[in-house]
């Protein structure tokens, strides 16, 4: 104990003398340095340092994107079975420094999923919402014929063509070759009633986890799924949307050219002989409870405010009147049973569905591919006719305006048969004097059939008045 005392006084004892040496014992100052003369540099002479090697904002955004490959393990180059696939992944994906990592392996991965399952034709009509279904039967037979991956390349080329800035490209590109994935018969056969193509591919998407990583999913799923609504929420969808479109005209485009040809063809060497729509396009129908109405089809519920545009060449306004009128007031028996397309009223109204006009539009067109190609696209279709209809009250004074709102060419009525049934529905009044005929003259060309169908019509904006009391 009394050796374990004395040790610590001495420590104690040693640390006090080490402090009192620092203490109070005189530093030892350094030499002075000789001091050296500053270098002065212009700030011009070193702007080099930040100008050289400029990058554009645009382009610079793949440096935070994601990670390069730099670090990864080398992926091999994959080979597809098809030409075009082999040759679109050459030209367009396999030197390109922005279309890289988890990106890159999804294009790959769709690319080997359209070279292996994408023989199938790019059109489907199974779900009762698909938009394809609005396809006329010829257009449709004709689109049967064109392979999946054709029209995917097809629609992926249009879009590149359109990206400016070379940071969407890989988005642009993943978008446009996932848009109708929902179509391969693998997915659209098992999950068909989940939704219509669009919404497929979208769910094909989530399900796989590398897509699921990338921090902007959900705009572009967005951009897959709103592919055919009519309005569109984003510059990508409204691009892809443009794109399918510019693709479907070029291929209808082709194979009406084709379809004439063999018809002149046939017609040279066999006589009159009629080129026939193949047996699957006639066969297949609208649901049955879209055939109960008497107009053969259901009005979309997505409301939509067409637009002016250039009318074309193909399309004149006079002969369109002149097909219309062939219409009115005629029953005609069709696949979905006894129905009419234009109908008078007493008051000189000429009421015109759509889908005649549209038939007009067709006719007068020699169903020219633009015209046809926007069957699949509602709001094209609906574009164009609402140019044909403003041009038509234009030069012809033929709409019944009174009873159409501001920015539309439709009037949402009331058709009330023979047994007072009431149908709501919207239809293109029309004057009767647009046509040069007089209202009286149209109602003695109504068979009972047709007075039994149509007793009356009326549109909605006067029936509220009437229950108003105005």
């Amino acid at each position: 104990m009394n050796t374990m005392l004395l040790g610590m006084s001495a420590a104690v004892g040693i640390g006090f003398a080490v402090y009192g040496t620092r203490k109070w014992l005189p530093n030892q100052t350094p030499a002075p340095q000789e001091e050296k003369p500053s270098e002065v540099t212009r700030l011009s002479d070193l702007s080099h340092l930040w100008t050289d090697n400029e990058v554009e904002i645009k382009d610079a955004s793949n440096l935070w994107r994601e990670q390069t490959r730099k670090n990864r393990a080398h992926t091999p180059r994959p080979t597809f079975q098809h030409y075009e696939i082999e040759q679109f992944f050459s030209e367009m994906i396999e030197h390109r420094p922005s279309i890289n990592g988890v990106r890159r392996d999804l294009i790959i991965m769709i690319l080997t999923l359209l070279d292996k399952e994408g023989d199938c034709p790019s059109v489907v009509r199974k779900h009762k919402d698909e938009a394809e279904r609005i396809y006329a039967e010829d257009s449709y037979a004709l689109l049967e014929t064109v392979p999946l991956y054709r029209h995917t390349l097809t629609v992926t080329r249009n879009f590149i063509a359109k990206a400016d800035q070379e940071a969407l490209l890989a988005d642009m590109i993943l978008i446009a070759l996932a848009h109708d994935i929902g179509k391969i018969p693998s997915y659209h056969d098992g999950m068909y009633s989940s939704g219509d193509h669009p919404i497929i591919a979208g769910l094909i998407l989530k399900g796989i986890p590398e897509f699921m990583t990338l921090p902007n999913r959900e705009d572009i799923c967005r951009a897959v799924t709103g592919h055919h609504l009519m309005k569109c929420d984003n510059i990508l969808t409204d691009g892809l949307k443009q794109s399918d479109h510019e693709a479907r005209q070029a291929e209808l485009a082709t194979l009406y050219a084709d379809l004439r040809e063999r018809k002149h063809n046939s017609f040279e060497s066999n006589g009159a002989q009629r080129e026939s729509v193949p047996a699957s396009a006639r066969t297949i129908h609208p649901p049955s409870e879209e055939r109960e109405h008497p107009l053969g089809f259901a009005p979309s519920k997505e409301r939509y405010m067409p637009t002016i545009m250039d009318i074309p060449a193909c399309i004149d306004p006079d002969a369109i009147i002149s097909s219309l009128k062939k219409k009115i007031n005629l029953v005609e028996s069709t696949p979905k049973g006894e129905q009419w397309s234009v109908v008078s009223m007493p008051n000189g109204v000429i009421y015109v569905n759509p889908e005649a006009l549209w038939e007009a539009i067709k006719e007068v067109s020699n169903h020219d591919p633009m015209v046809c190609a926007s069957e699949g696209f509602e709001s094209e279709k609906r574009n164009l006719m609402y140019t044909v209809v403003t041009e038509l009250a234009r030069t012809r004074s033929a709409l019944a305006t009174e009873h159409v709102a501001d920015g539309y060419f439709t009037s949402q009525v009331s058709i009330i048969t023979g047994g007072g049934k009431r149908l709501s529905h919207l239809l293109i009044p029309f004057t009767a004097k647009s046509f040069g005929v007089m209202p009286s003259a149209l109602e003695e060309q109504k068979t009972p059939q047709l007075k039994r169908m149509v007793k009356d019509i009326k549109p909605k904006n006067k029936e509220v008045e009437q229950c108003v009391g105005r």
